[in-house]
């Protein structure tokens, strides 16, 4: 009788850290790729497109492309808020409500 492969369910992966996003591939058995050369599974990011999509049946060892963004929301700097102020004055009595 002829051997029958057995497949492996991509997770999902958008949403992630990149380096968390890595080790959830791996407990799948894939191998998570980064479309970007230049972005190491080290450098802060988040998954937010995964080919194949979640769901999907692959063999293990297949590779599952990912797209990491290392941008915050708004371009970067943490995503809103005010900014945090550089020099800090104390308070007078006068400043003080």
């Amino acid at each position: 009788m002829g051997k029958t492969e057995q497949l492996t369910v991509v997770p999902t992966l958008v949403g992630l850290a990149a380096a968390t996003a890595h080790d959830v591939a791996l407990d799948a058995r894939v191998l998570a790729v980064d479309q970007d050369p230049g972005h190491s599974p080290t450098v802060a990011g988040v998954v937010t497109d995964q080919r194949p999509k979640p769901g999907s049946q692959v063999s293990p060892g297949d590779r599952v492309r990912i797209w990491v963004s290392t941008d915050g929301p708004s371009g970067g700097g943490g995503g809103g808020g005010a900014p945090v102020p550089t020099k800090l004055m104390p308070l007078t009595p006068a400043g003080a409500k």
